[in-house]
Order: structure tokens, then C-alpha cells, then sequence
């Protein structure tokens, strides 16, 4: 699926024409846009106050950004918390796979660093904007435990041979059952590839100190059809740890 950069109003036109430059992005001014909107296409829009994507230009079409801020108040990521028991709280930890930010924030209430690993440019921007924007003094400590890669999980693990005491895998997985997926995700869906995490998975087992933590579906398989130790489940995912 196509995604096109734009600005929010014209005053923004320029960091916005500048940003597609630099991510290898179609720029369509707000002129062009009036005239040939594609109405599955997804645009990343430079804001005032925020990056963020949007699917169409109607307006029920909501933006879609890292709300470092809403989800620091959600009780989500319960069930990715516990499957770090045992583990110092200051311990170290590879999301390899870092999307939206959502359960790297999640990991860093539990943890004394993460390093997150994004392979997508446009998602990397999506990131640095949010990490940037962040004003609430406790979010900023969570924030602080950040250090942002772009690079893809498997050549960065390979070349940098980083070891940590646990490594969160999140493939990607197609849709399964009647739900529907939240925008955010749908969003990737859209517009990244599948990727084959196989390797990525045999990689970080030779390099997490105690565990590798891989995120699916709750009917989906094992990875590889390896058998977790263990594995917590949620509504509609569920987290199974590999101790290395």
C-alpha cells in the first residue's frame, strides 16, 4: 500500500517536503492532495505538534502516532511483564522488533535499559518524534531508558553481537478470527512485508542471557514449532518465553 508525506497546513510544507527527501517518500503538496487524494493510501502528516499517519484524508479518519502518554496509563502489558519475573530490575533488554514503541514502554517500567531495533524508516520517524515531543517528567525517565537503532534486527544482532539478559520478538502475524486489528497495527500490516522470523528467533537464543520472549497470536503456532518453557496468554495474544 502506498504512503505519501504531506503537510498538516502550508506553513509546513517545506520540513514536510524535506522529510520525504530523506525517508524515500512521495511528497504531495496540500494543492495536489485536494485533487488526487487516494483513499487507501496512507499519509504520514508533519504537524504542528506531531508526526503522524492517517489513512485517507476524510475525517473519520484518525491519526495514528506512538501515544507514549495514553499507553503509559493503560494497564496493558501485563501479561509481557510477567514474563520478565526472575529478572533484575535493572536488567537489559532488545526489543528486536520495535513497531510503535507500545511494549518497549512496557518493558522499560521492569527494566534498567532497552534498546530498540526498527528496521522501517518512516516507523523510526514516527519514534524520534514521540520520544522528542515527551513532557511528563515520570514518562521521560521510562523514555530516558531508550536507545533507538535504525537497522534490521537480524544484520545489527550479527555484526554487534550485543548480549542482553532478555530479547522481545514481536513478528509479524496475519489476521486471525473476526477481530479487527488495531489501527496502529493494521497500519504496519499494510504497509511492511512479512518478514521471516525464524532466523531472527535462532539469533537472539544465542544471545539473551536468560530468555527470549516471542509474541503471537493466541492460535497461532510455536515459532518453529519449538515448545516455549512456559507461556502467558491474553485475550487475543500470547507470550511465549524460550530460557536460554
Amino acid at each position: 500500500m502506498q504512503l505519501i508525506v504531506k503537510a498538516e497546513e502550508r506553513t509546513l510544507e517545506l520540513k514536510a517536503k524535506a522529510l520525504a527527501k530523506d525517508l524515500n517518500l512521495e511528497f504531495q503538496s496540500s494543492q495536489k492532495i485536494q485533487k488526487t487524494s487516494i483513499k487507501n493510501a496512507y499519509y504520514l502528516i508533519k504537524g504542528k505538534d506531531m508526526l503522524y499517519l492517517q489513512k485517507g484524508l476524510t475525517r473519520r479518519s484518525n491519526p495514528i502516532f506512538c501515544n507514549f502518554l495514553e499507553w503509559s496509563n493503560a494497564s496493558y502489558g501485563n501479561s509481557l511483564i510477567k514474563c520478565m519475573r526472575g529478572l533484575p530490575k535493572d536488567c537489559s533488554v532488545i526489543d528486536a522488533t520495535a513497531g510503535f514503541g507500545r511494549d518497549a514502554l512496557s518493558l522499560a517500567t521492569i527494566s534498567g535499559s532497552v534498546l530498540l531495533i526498527e528496521r522501517l524508516p518512516w516507523m523510526i520517524a514516527l519514534l524520534e518524534d514521540a520520544i522528542e515531543s515527551v513532557q511528563h517528567k515520570s514518562l521521560k525517565n521510562l523514555i530516558g531508558k531508550f536507545n533507538l537503532i535504525s537497522d534490521d534486527a537480524k544484520d545489527y544482532l550479527l555484526n554487534n553481537r550485543t548480549r542482553v539478559d532478555a530479547i522481545y520478538l514481536d513478528p509479524m502475524f496475519p489476521n486471525t478470527g473476526n477481530a479487527k486489528a488495531k489501527k496502529n497495527i493494521q497500519a504496519l500490516r499494510d504497509l511492511t512485508k512479512e518478514d521471516n522470523s525464524s532466523s531472527l528467533f535462532f539469533i537472539a537464543m544465542e544471545l539473551a542471557n536468560s530468555r527470549v520472549i516471542v509474541k503471537r497470536h493466541k492460535n497461532s503456532i510455536y515459532v518453529n514449532n519449538l515448545k516455549p518453557n512456559f507461556s502467558i496468554s491474553g485475550k487475543t495474544v500470547r507470550f511465549d518465553v524460550y530460557k536460554t
